[in-house]
């Protein structure tokens, strides 16, 4: 049986932020991903932006840490040129490779192909998790991290989770976002100019196209005129990827109810896929810009925005988030509005009442798993309301939350205390001496 002290159960951006971190304070420390490649939702599920590490406007930085040293070496490794507005647009095979480089670097083990299915526990203690692959293995921990997105550690070690929107089950829309080559942007700039009521664009200050949005008016032509195919939606929003006429459209919309149903997500990506054709089909032969433009590829897998959630210490409030809330605990901050893909209104924002500059803190608590002693559930599995989690999902605050997991970890072991018992100054104190912000 393999043994270390931090198994991170989930490679994607929270848990990149866990395992990393551990492995900083001397943790020998794992990480178990049921895909082929570190960074979930950034490589599989093609959100190709670190959004979250700036408030919502764009003007203040407002996660450090573990997220600075990724976007430093995807920078030295021509994934990114850095930030762009309010987030950090990135190529996803330059983030696979940075992430395994940098796993590599810091000794933390990877087990790819593997997929969490049981823990054991003693009392309210986990004492291994069961992982299956090619093979079936048992591997033994100190410390456990709940970064799979579906809270799959928590509800395998019967703790209490929760799911979709309270007194309604029903869960965000799923996306499947394409990246689009070869688009002038020159000519787009121009649609736009000539255009302002079919075309939104924002160039950054080399004049670059940085991001743009096809309005509601024209995709409704394009749906009734040329039979766009996007059921679930009234606009394609595109960003570029940081080379020249390269952008990213997370236009695609699926409704799913089960996410543990394997015929149901079928059906939905193929959905999602013929989405994506129609798109490029329409933008190719209507739109100017995109004539000799083409479809590079579309995300391996599909992005879920929600799904079940882990039951903590305490659960973030909606009230929390929008009143920019302060806590004694605090360990991260995030700036993002609530932003749902709701099946039957469209995408709906709701900003923090203190404006597109404020923040609000994310607390200890919250990713604490109530009645397990070493669980922490971070990322969008954290302890949260359906509202609250609609905005601390995002990726910057999700590597943040992961820093604080690795942090509390470190102290609980030294001092063998229970998650829920680590000191909070102690736990801050160390979390700023590595460049976290709170």
């Amino acid at each position: 049986m393999d043994e270390y002290d931090f198994i991170v159960c989930g490679g994607g951006p929270a848990g990149i932020g866990a395992a990393f971190a551990a492995a900083n304070l001397g943790l020998k420390t794992a990480i178990v991903e049921r895909h082929f490649m570190l960074g979930g939702n950034w490589t599989n599920g093609y959100v190709l932006s670190i959004l979250g590490m700036y408030t919502y406007d764009g003007n203040e930085k407002i996660v450090g840490g573990i997220a600075d040293e990724v976007v430093t070496e995807l920078k030295n490794n021509g994934g990114t040129h850095g930030q762009a507005g309010n987030f950090v647009p990135f190529r996803p095979d330059e983030m696979k490779i940075t992430l395994d480089l940098l796993a590599k670097k810091k000794g933390v083990d990877v087990y790819y192909g593997s997929l969490v299915k049981g823990a054991k526990k003693d009392s309210a203690r986990i004492k291994s998790i069961y992982v299956s692959g090619k093979s079936n293995v048992e591997i033994k921990g100190k410390f456990f991290v709940d970064s799979t997105g579906d809270a799959d550690i928590a509800f395998n070690s019967g703790a209490k989770t929760m799911q979709g929107m309270e007194n309604s089950g029903w869960h965000q829309e799923a996306t499947v976002p394409f990246r689009i080559g070869d688009v002038n942007e020159e000519d787009v700039i121009l649609f736009s100019i000539e255009h302002p009521d079919f075309v939104s664009v924002k160039v950054n200050e080399k004049g670059d196209l940085e991001r743009f949005r096809i309005l509601p008016k024209l995709a409704d032509i394009g749906k009734t005129k040329y039979g766009l195919y996007l059921p679930h939606a009234n606009a394609e929003f595109m960003f570029s990827t940081g080379r020249k006429g390269e952008f990213v459209c997370n236009a695609t919309h699926v409704d799913i109810k089960d996410f543990t149903d394997a015929k149901e997500i079928a059906n939905a990506i193929g959905d999602a896929r013929k989405q994506v054709l129609s798109s490029i089909e329409f933008l190719s032969t209507e739109i100017h810009g995109f004539r000799d433009s083409y479809l590079i590829d579309s995300a391996p897998s599909i992005g879920l925005r929600e799904t079940r959630r882990a039951v903590g210490e305490y659960m973030l409030k909606q009230s929390d988030v929008l009143g920019n809330a302060i806590f004694d605990d605090a360990i991260a901050r995030c700036g993002h509005p609530i932003e749902v893909h709701d099946p039957q209104k469209g995408v709906l924002y709701t900003h923090l009442k203190g404006g597109d500059s404020s923040w609000y803190n994310i607390p200890y608590r919250s990713i604490v798993v109530k009645d397990v002693d070493n669980l922490f559930a971070i990322g969008r599995c954290l302890s949260a309301e359906f509202y609250a989690q609609a905005s601390a999902r995002v990726t910057g605050t999700a590597m943040a939350m992961g820093q604080a997991a690795a942090s509390a970890a470190k102290i609980a072991i030294d001092r063998e205390l229970k998650a829920k018992d680590v000191p909070i100054k102690d736990l801050q104190s160390l979390l700023k001496k590595n460049g976290a912000i709170i």
